[in-house]
């Protein structure tokens, strides 16, 4: 075999994997991925660029493992037989319940069958989350200076990374009691609109928040991030928030309408 010939076969696989995914990401464009999925066809479609390099990303490492590991397959078609085989070796690997729960998607959403359809992967559980739970290196490379104004755009408004690079100051409304939300259109997860009310620690953060978006205009807020902040914690500063503004007090709470926790938070009840 000439050296382009073996070049073409040695692509075969990552070609066929790009030409699957773009094709349901085109497919996907513009589409609703609720009214999809409530329909049965979501499995035919990706709605998002993040979710589609996601994917692409960890489909090609599949196909490298693939490769490396059975080097007689020269088509996507043929690797499918291993998916489970992978992903036995990524559980023995220690990878986490939500690298594996991403790898899985991928795989399912590459091969068009469902999620299912694949070897079961260890549950996602609180006490399994890493992230964001202590500091890391990458920590010493942001200000303390940057790291509170993010954090107090975050906390306050619970938006995504991704939604923060885009956020504009004219996403800001008003309901009919002239409390200050965001109407969020751009960079949301799986390209679903939605608000979100603006809620500081204090009153004077909220309108400290509301005013950089009035400052902003038609204007990009922050257009651009450090790779070294971390907002996950901060969003769940804004979700306790949320939560603590709507919670019931218990005994208001019908028992047929009571959600109670389970595993490690088994005996708490939501008060929503």
């Amino acid at each position: 075999m000439g050296k382009w010939a073996k070049k073409r076969a040695k692509n075969t696989i990552k070609d066929e994997i790009y030409n699957r995914l773009s094709k349901l990401f085109k497919a996907g464009n513009g589409r609703s991925r609720n009214v999809d999925k409530r329909n049965g066809v979501d499995r035919e479609y990706i709605y998002s660029s993040k979710t589609y390099k996601t994917y692409h990303n960890e489909c090609k490492r599949f196909a490298v493992w693939c490769r490396k590991t059975h080097p007689e397959v020269r088509h996507l078609k043929e690797c499918k037989k291993y998916v489970n085989e992978y992903l036995t070796y990524q559980i023995s690997s220690g990878k986490s319940p939500w690298t594996l729960t991403t790898q899985k998607a991928a795989l399912a959403k590459l091969y068009g069958v469902d999620y299912a359809s694949f070897i079961a992967t260890p549950p996602r559980e609180r006490s399994k989350i890493k992230r964001s739970r202590n500091k890391v290196s990458r920590d010493i490379n942001i200000s303390a200076e940057t790291e509170k104004f993010l954090s107090t755009i975050t906390s306050a408004t619970g938006l995504r990374r991704n939604e923060l690079c885009k956020i504009t100051g004219d996403s800001l409304r008003y309901d009919s009691s002239g409390r200050p939300f965001l109407h969020i259109t751009r960079g949301t997860k799986g390209g679903k609109i939605r608000d979100a009310i603006i809620m500081g620690a204090t009153q004077e953060e909220t309108d400290y928040v509301v005013s950089l978006f009035k400052s902003a205009g038609k204007m990009k807020l922050l257009p651009k991030i450090s790779s070294a902040y971390d907002n996950h914690r901060y969003r769940a500063e804004y979700a306790k928030r949320l939560y603590q503004r709507f919670a019931r007090n218990i005994d208001d709470i019908p028992k047929k309408e009571r959600i109670y926790l389970r595993k490690d938070r088994k005996g708490e009840i939501l008060r929503l």
